[in-house]
């Protein structure tokens, strides 16, 4: 219904109610009437409008609020592409500018219109803040397993570099049999064994922990990279309420740990 009217708002000759009631709406500040190059484009718009060409009907439309600012029916129509295209900031914005120049059967359908843009609006609102919150959720998590894996790492390097001296001493206490007539042989036997064991064991556990840390820094991007697809929801959400249309966006790293959002 909202479609057919705005398609009859878009002609110079609106169709009008014939038995309105209660007061008729002012129009003080709006006219039926289009000059010449107003008309012209709001044959380019609605022609756009029939070919679901809703970017370029809005366009033609703008061109003709510059040439025909006060003309009536045009909020009315910038409201309806607008919500055509998921900008339902705008529409709201555009049926309110309109409804105060609409006649009481015109004024049902944006009431109508604006109760249901309304609920769409508390229901995009929802799930919005549960985007952003899963996609703060996983990038936290992510973030914190790579941090854990570099923790890993950083504890794998510092075990090798042990494993290497007790491989050292153990050498040393290896050398230094029979230096004293074979007095010590049986201490430093005992020491080399020690020093032996405890670089294998650390060496085992630089194994264990190479592998948990190629493991959680897969979890950790994997994690990261998910909380992109919520993230960019959100945006679209965002888009939706504040009834904008920015194109593409992008998230660009700042040199630090973060990233910036650019649109």
């Amino acid at each position: 219904m909202a479609v057919a009217c705005a398609v009859s708002l878009a002609t110079p000759t609106v169709a009008r109610a014939t038995e309105p009631e209660g007061p008729e709406p002012s129009t003080a500040e709006t006219s039926e009437e289009l000059n010449a190059q107003a008309q012209k484009h709001a044959v380019k718009a609605i022609e756009h409008f029939n070919n679901g060409a809703y970017i370029d009907s809005e366009e033609e439309f703008r061109r003709v609020a510059f040439f025909a600012p006060n003309w009536r029916p045009l909020h009315f129509n910038l409201a309806v592409l607008a919500e055509a295209q998921g900008k339902l900031g705008t529409a709201v914005s555009e049926y309110k500018s309109f409804r105060p120049h609409g006649s009481p059967d015109e004024q049902m359908i944006v009431d109508q219109r604006l109760d249901e843009l309304g609920r769409r609006k508390l229901k995009i609102s929802g799930a919005y803040k549960r985007q952003i919150a899963l996609s703060s959720g996983a990038m936290i998590l992510g973030v914190g397993s790579l941090g854990g894996a570099a923790a890993l790492f950083a504890i794998m390097v510092r075990n090798g570099k042990r494993a290497d001296q007790y491989n050292e001493a153990a050498d040393m206490a290896q050398a230094m049999l029979g230096s004293n007539g074979g007095m010590n042989d049986a201490i430093l036997q005992q020491q080399a064994t020690d020093f032996r064991e405890e670089a294998t064991s650390l060496t085992k556990r630089r194994t264990g922990m190479l592998y948990g840390g190629v493991y959680l820094a897969i979890f950790g991007l994997l994690l990261t990279a998910y909380s992109i697809i919520p993230l960019r929801n959100a945006i679209k959400s965002k888009r939706q309420l504040d009834g904008i249309n920015l194109g593409k966006t992008k998230l660009q790293w700042n040199g630090g740990a973060g990233a910036t959002l650019r649109f």
